[in-house]
C-alpha cells in the first residue's frame, strides 16, 4: 500500500541533475549527533521506526509512471539502523567518521529506496554517535533538523515514560499542493519579473580560484570555529547597525571576495529554506532553493555601508525566495561560456535542534550539505552557546585542502577583527 504524489520543484531539480550524472554522489547529505552518554540501541531503533512511519519523506521513492514523474510513498519500507561498535578503536570518533565517509560514497537507487541511512555508534561507556544520511531529493538540511528533533522527542518519551510532544499540523500532501499552486500564481510571475530586472546586465562572477567550468563530483571541507566571545562581538556590531548577525557575516564574505579578486559586482548564492509560511516549516521534505544576492562594492565603501546594503538586498531577495534557481538559469541571459550565474554560496544554518536524548546532551556535526560547484561557505549556529562552526566546502577540481585552510583562516581573522573593520574608512583596508 502507498500513495503517489507529485514532486516539489526542488525535488524535480535534484532528480533531473541526478539523471544527467548518475554517478554523482554529491547529492548525499549527512550529519551526526555526538551524544554524551550511552544510548539504549533497542529504544533508539524503536524511535527511528516510529519517526519513519510518521514521516512520508523518509519512505519515498521516485519513478516515472503513466502520469509522469512522481514520488511513491511506500508504507512497507524499512530503514534499518546499523549498529557499529567503535569503543575499542584508538580514536573512536575518527573510526566512526571513516565509516560515515564510506557510507556517503554509496549510490542510492531513487526508484527502489530507501533513500535514508541510520547508524548508531557505541564509542565507549559514556559516548554515542547517531549518524543520519539521506539523498537530497527526499529532505534538505532544515528537514533533517525536524527529523532529528522528532527522534530525540520519541526516544526520550520511550526512555522516560513521559508523553510524546504533540506534532504540529502539516502534511507532505499540503506542502506539494502549496508548491504546485505557487508555480501558477501571480506571486510566481512577480518573483520572475523581479529577478529578471535585478540580474539584468550581470557580467561578473567572483571566485577565490581561477574558474574552471567542469563541476566536480567531490568536495573537500576545511573548518574553523568562532568562539562565543567573538560571536558576542558580531551580535554587538549587528545591534549597533540595526541588522542581524548573519547579515554582518554575509557582508564580511563580500569584503573578503572583493579584497581577493578586486571584483566590484558580486553575486553570491544564498541557500534559503523557501518555507514562507508556518505549515511549510513543519514538514520534512526537500524545498531548499538558492537565490542570488547581488552586491556592489568599491574601495571607498565603508563596512557599515556594506552591511546596510547587504541587509537591504537580503530583505528583497527573501521576499522572492521561492522562485526556483533552475528557472533563473533558464530565464536570465547567459554569462560568458562556462561561467555560472552566482559566485560562492553563503549558507547560514541556524537551526534550533532539540539536543536532549532522555537527559543526554548532544552536539550536531555536519558532514556534507550537497553539491558544490565552486565554493560553499557554511556557517552553523546550533544555538547552544558554543559559538559558530564555519566550514569551507570547495570543489576538489578547483581547490586544495591547503588553499581552503588559508581561506578559512583569513575569514576567521576578518570576523575577529570586525569591530576594527567597522571603524575603518574603507573595506579595502
Amino acid at each position: 500500500m502507498g500513495t503517489r504524489l507529485a514532486l516539489t520543484s526542488a525535488q524535480t531539480a535534484v532528480w533531473v541533475a541526478q539523471q544527467l550524472d548518475p554517478d554523482d554522489r554529491s547529492f548525499n547529505i549527512a550529519e551526526y549527533c555526538d551524544i554524551k552518554g550511552s544510548v539504549d540501541p533497542v529504544l533508539f531503533e524503536a524511535a527511528l521506526h516510529e519517526v519513519v512511519a510518521a514521516t512520508p519523506a523518509l519512505r519515498a521513492r521516485f519513478e516515472i509512471g503513466d502520469e509522469g514523474l512522481c514520488q511513491y510513498i511506500d508504507d512497507t519500507v524499512d530503514v534499518p539502523m546499523h549498529r557499529v561498535d567503535v569503543s575499542d578503536e584508538p580514536d573512536p570518533r575518527a573510526a566512526a567518521e571513516r565509516w560515515m565517509r564510506q557510507d556517503l560514497a554509496k549510490e542510492y537507487d531513487l526508484a527502489k529506496g530507501p533513500l535514508v541511512t541510520w547508524a548508531l555508534f557505541k564509542a565507549g561507556a559514556g559516548r554515542s554517535f547517531w549518524y543520519r544520511a539521506a539523498h537530497h531529493i527526499v529532505v534538505d538540511g532544515f528537514g533533517l533538523s525536524l527529523i532529528a528533533t522528532h527522534v530525540a522527542d520519541v526516544y526520550s518519551a520511550l526512555a522516560t515514560g513521559r508523553p510524546r510532544r504533540q506534532r504540529p499540523p502539516g502534511t507532505l500532501e499540503q506542502v506539494i499542493k502549496a508548491d504546485s499552486a505557487y508555480q501558477t500564481s501571480e506571486q510566481y510571475e512577480r518573483d520572475r519579473q523581479f529577478w529578471l530586472s535585478h540580474l539584468a546586465d550581470q557580467t561578473q562572477v567572483a571566485s577565490l580560484t581561477d574558474w574552471q567550468p567542469t563541476r566536480g563530483r567531490v568536495a573537500i571541507r576545511e573548518s574553523g570555529h568562532l568562539v562565543p566571545a567573538d560571536v558576542d562581538v558580531l551580535r554587538q556590531v549587528a545591534r549597533r547597525l540595526d541588522v542581524t548577525w548573519p547579515e554582518v557575516v554575509i557582508a564580511a564574505v563580500a569584503v573578503q571576495l572583493h579584497r581577493a579578486t578586486g571584483v566590484r559586482e558580486l553575486v553570491l548564492g544564498l541557500p534559503v529554506t523557501a518555507r514562507t509560511n508556518p505549515m511549510l516549516r513543519r514538514v520534512p521534505t526537500m524545498l531548499t532553493n538558492v537565490v542570488p544576492l547581488r552586491l556592489l562594492l568599491s574601495p571607498e565603501l565603508d563596512f557599515a555601508a556594506m552591511v546596510k546594503q547587504t541587509s537591504q538586498c537580503l530583505e528583497e531577495a527573501l521576499r522572492h525566495q521561492r522562485y526556483p534557481q533552475e528557472h533563473l538559469v533558464r530565464d536570465v541571459p547567459g554569462l560568458p561560456k562556462g561561467r555560472r550565474q552566482f559566485g560562492p554560496d553563503v549558507n547560514i544554518m541556524s537551526f534550533n535542534y532539540r539536543k536532549d536524548y532522555a537527559g543526554l546532551s548532544s552536539v550536531v556535526n555536519a558532514l556534507c550539505s550537497g553539491p558544490v560547484d565552486d565554493l560553499s561557505i557554511n556557517v552553523y549556529d546550533r544555538m547552544d552557546g558554543r559559538g559558530l562552526n564555519i566550514c569551507f566546502d570547495g570543489n576538489a577540481e578547483l581547490y586544495s585542502s591547503d588553499q581552503l585552510t588559508t581561506h578559512v583562516g583569513n575569514f576567521l581573522s576578518l570576523l575577529r577583527s570586525i569591530t576594527g573593520l567597522l571603524d575603518s574608512d574603507s573595506i579595502a583596508q
